[in-house]
């Protein structure tokens, strides 16, 4: 296939940082309605013009800069989806400053090792996420972590436009509007712009923009840091490959501080001049009343999601009457073959009123990412009439590396590379598979501080490993068949690094030794769920209760209580829902690591 040509019925809208990005943005988008946002519960919505991000943004930055923040100093952003958090990334990046977005999901003491650890002057978070931080004043007296904004603390009394200002100067924020030692997100962003912005070109296209956290419940996180014109080279990409226009309506419902999210669902839609739909949780309740009410055209999830949406449809479908059931599924067959083997997709005019009652009847195209997509769901929604493509990225690459076109694509394929990118597959067997390996304006500077993990991941002529095996056929296609990497990916597409879960045992007075491994979600879905795998420290069992070391019953009591324990102090994705008792040691190389390759599969093998 011609990429070329495809991706040139696009405009290729390119910039030299994201100053230039966001005064193009709103230059484009004007007053139209950059975001739309119903917090839970909320009877009606929040609604932020093109006008009003660049705004607030501008002035949010001009706030920072008159407080002496300098270029490349780094500030976090904790908070559910919404609004603020949008205007806040834009309004650092656009200054000159690095955004390092959180995940919200953290316990407090990752987000106390990741604010460290990127030492960050400042911290952007909600007020349902700052009461979660009990100990983050004391963390702030020794970490340098100069101001707190809180984007719900309302503004002092009196406080309006000017409020932060003095004469028309950037000055200080009202102390009405401050709780302990919080500022107001309203306040600091009715700062007038300054002088200090920095203009369009000056930040430039190899300055640092934001650090993504891999993952962040230990020491063991990464920082991904991204530059200026790699982000931008990724969001013109996703446009171009995905031919989206002004007329589109996105929805981001995934957690933004994930880079899928934050460059696909958000920064795409704004370049575009398109509204996004906010969504602050993945619910699919939730998630289909805001394409309902939305409009949104541009449907971005994670198979999970279109799985969940899919066994729905099924499900009310085959509560029909009659033989209405039996006659609804034979359509769908026919629209399928007519669809995936003749090219022409009936399913749009026979299930209009289906996608209707399931609240899609907006929706052009769908978009999967995040972890392998059931090729039978892609089928199942070509056949509804929605068009649904699946993609493949890494956020070293910003994230997007390949998917699928609208009018070009295979539901067993992760697509073609994007604009921009270079794939080759290293080594290749017989049969072509080999490690995918990546080259692209995308890829990442490096890990934060951490230099060899950085060389580690590219090869010595500068391509990116991916640790995924695959293979790309005779039609340009990429597939996905396997991972080197330990990395779990589950069916809710969350990654999941062993070592992390693995540490939370030490210290475990039953557990000798521990595994962590995936074996694929019994529920069916693409993905695995995590499992984890214990040598008991028999001796320990005996010293404490005598004569029941060989039962092997009361050992595996002991060693359920310790997974509870170890349970409730991760997030959901990431609790082992299983585990496994090895009654001899792990092999172990001759430095005592273990051989962690040798046992990838034990969690697969029958019992």
């Amino acid at each position: 296939m011609d990429l070329d040509r495809a991706y040139s019925r696009i405009a290729d809208r390119s910039y030299e940082d994201f100053r230039a990005f966001l005064d193009a943005a709103a230059a484009r988008g004007g007053s139209r309605t950059a975001f739309r946002w119903r917090p839970e519960g909320a009877e009606s919505e929040r609604l932020v013009s093109f006008a009003e991000l660049k705004a607030q943004a501008d002035g949010v930055g001009s706030f920072l800069l008159a407080r002496g923040f300098a270029r490349g100093d780094r500030v976090a952003i904790l908070a559910e989806n919404r609004p603020e958090w949008c205007v806040a990334y834009l309004a650092i990046v656009a200054a000159g400053l690095v955004a390092v977005p959180l995940d919200a999901t953290l316990d407090e003491g990752g987000v106390l090792r990741n604010l460290g650890a990127a030492r960050c002057r400042a911290l952007f978070v909600s007020e349902k996420l700052a009461r979660r931080l009990p100990g983050l004043e004391a963390f702030r007296a020794g970490a340098g972590l100069d101001l707190v904004v809180d984007f719900d603390l309302a503004p002092s009394s009196g406080a309006g436009s000017g409020a932060g200002t003095r004469g028309g100067q950037v000055g200080q924020v009202g102390q009405g509007g401050s709780a302990a030692g919080r500022l107001s997100w309203a306040e600091v962003a009715a700062t007038p712009a300054s002088s200090l912005l920095p203009k369009p070109g000056e930040i430039g296209a190899k300055a640092a923009a934001v650090v993504f956290f891999t993952s962040g419940t230990t020491g063991i996180a990464k920082g991904i840091t991204l530059n200026h014109g790699a982000v931008i080279a990724n969001v013109n990409a996703s446009r171009m490959s995905l031919l989206v226009t002004e007329e589109d309506v996105f929805i981001a419902m995934l957690p933004l501080h994930h880079t899928y999210a934050t460059t696909c669902s958000f920064l795409s839609g704004v370049e575009a001049g398109s509204t996004v739909v906010v969504v602050d949780r993945i619910a699919p309740s939730a998630v289909l009343r805001a394409v309902r009410e939305g409009g949104v055209t541009f449907l971005i999830g994670v198979p999970l999601l279109f799985d969940k949406v899919r066994a729905g449809i099924e499900a009310e479908l085959a509560k029909l009457p009659g033989p209405l059931p039996g006659l609804l599924k034979r359509a769908l067959a026919l629209s399928r073959f007519m669809t995936l083997r003749l090219g022409l997709p009936i399913g749009r005019l026979l299930f209009k009123a289906v996608r209707a009652k399931a609240s899609l009847g907006s929706v052009r195209l769908a978009v999967s990412g995040g972890g392998p997509l059931a090729p039978a769901t892609a089928d199942f929604f070509d056949a509804l009439g929605i068009n649904l493509v699946q993609g493949y990225g890494m956020s070293e690459n910003g994230p997007l590396i390949s998917v699928n076109l609208p009018e070009r694509k295979d539901n067993r394929s992760v697509g073609f590379p994007v604009k921009r990118t270079e794939l080759r597959i290293f080594d290749p067997g017989p049969d072509g598979i080999g490690e995918i390996q990546v080259r692209s304006p995308s890829l990442m500077d490096g890990y934060l501080d951490n230099p060899e993990a950085s060389a580690e991941a590219f090869t010595d002529d500068g391509w990116l490993k991916t640790g995924d095996l695959g293979r790309v056929d005779r039609r340009g296609f990429v597939f996905i068949t396997g991972r080197r990497k330990s990395l779990i990916v589950t069916e809710g597409g969350k990654n999941v690094y062993p070592e992390e879960v693995e540490g939370r045992f030490e210290g475990a007075p039953w557990i000798k030794e521990v595994l962590v491994v995936g074996r694929p979600a019994r529920s069916g879905h693409p993905g695995e769920e995590v499992v984890a795998v214990f040598v008991p420290d028999y001796e320990a069992v005996e010293l404490a209760h005598p004569g029941r070391s060989g039962d092997a019953s009361f050992v595996a009591g002991l060693l359920r209580e310790e997974l509870f324990r170890v349970n409730k102090t991760l997030p959901a994705y990431m609790k082992p829902c299983d585990f496994l008792v090895k009654p001899t040691e792990f092999e172990k190389t001759s430095t005592r690591k273990i051989k962690r390759f040798l046992y990838q599969e034990y969690a697969r093998r029958p019992s």
